[in-house]
This record gives structure tokens, sequence and C-alpha cells, in this order.
């Protein structure tokens, strides 16, 4: 059902996509993909999850810098190839249909988000990582900077510049509010 999905939309605008047309691809009933996903921006959102964590997995075992790096990595890897192409089409969804928005959100960016939290959390915590302000704040910042990137081409998404962003964002030293100064 994801890759019937993810078959159209590598093809389609998603919003020309119907259930009847993924169920139709997968082989299915279209109660059948109604029983699973409430509608076809949370199925698009899942099948974009799905493809994201073959390709850019967020490896919750590994030590937390070399976790985020090979995430990074990979992932702005996966955004100049088939991935980016299917990225575009569901994040240009989102922004017109406010369903599809929240189904992204909640669907997949939570879990991502997340899970990406908890490693720079715990790298803040066995000194992988010494940064200034909240792990929310830069994962978001990394992130951030990665979409932007993407969406509007400009800077480099290589793998050179991606490890730099990981390492200018997680590694800024401590806060100067909180540095006595000496003398």
């Amino acid at each position: 059902m994801l890759q019937a999905a993810l078959r159209l939309v590598r093809t389609k605008d998603p919003a020309k996509i119907t259930m009847e047309e993924i169920a139709r691809r997968a082989g299915i009933t279209k109660i059948t993909l109604y029983r699973r996903w409430p509608s076809k921006t949370a199925l698009l959102a899942d099948a974009l999850l799905h493809e994201l964590q073959h390709a850019a997995p967020l490896d919750e075992r590994a030590p937390p810098h070399t976790a985020i790096v090979d995430h990074v990595k990979a992932f702005t890897h996966g955004l100049t190839g088939k991935l980016g192409i299917l990225f575009e089409r569901v994040i240009a969804q989102s922004l017109t249909d406010g369903d599809a928005r929240f189904a992204l959100r909640d669907r997949y960016l939570a879990l991502r988000r997340r899970t990406a939290i908890s490693i720079i959390k715990r790298g803040a915590a066995d000194g992988s990582f010494n940064f200034s302000g909240t792990a929310e704040e830069r994962h978001d910042e990394l992130y951030g900077a990665i979409f932007y990137r993407f969406l509007f081409k400009v800077g480099s998404l290589d793998e050179k510049s991606a490890i730099r962003l990981v390492d200018d964002t997680l590694n800024r030293g401590p806060d100067p509010k909180t540095v006595r100064r000496r003398g």
C-alpha cells in the first residue's frame, strides 16, 4: 500500500491522487486503505516516513555524534535524488492543504523530531555535543537549515556541508551569559 502510494507520488501531483487510485495500484479495495489510514494525506505522510526510514535511518543505538552525522549525510544525499522529488511534492501539498500539513507534522515530523531530539539530548549529556540553548532549538536550527537549502536551492547539501552544519549547530560551546568574565 505504501509502495503504491510512493509510486504514484513520484509521477503525479499528490493533490490529484485519489484513494481509489492508490487502492487500485496496490491491488486492494479502498475500504482496506481506510481501515489503516483516515485520509490520503495520512497515507502519504506514512509513505514518506517509510521511505525515509530506509533512506536515512536515525540510529538511536549509535553514539550521538555518529547518529546525527550519519542521518544528516543520508538525508541530504537522499534529498538530491528521488527522495527529494517525493519530499517536494508532499511538502507542496502540505502547504496548500491544512489536513496534509497536520498529517505531515503529526505522522512524520513528530516521530523523526522526537527521535533526533532524544539523540541530541543524549549527546549533550555525555559531552558529544556542547551547545547553548535547548536540544529542541538546536534540532530545529539544524533541520531548518537543511530544509531551507533544499526547498530554495541555496547553499550546499553535499556531505562536507552537511557535516559542517551538524558541527556548527551542535558544538557551539557554553552560553556566554553563563560564563563569568575574567579580569
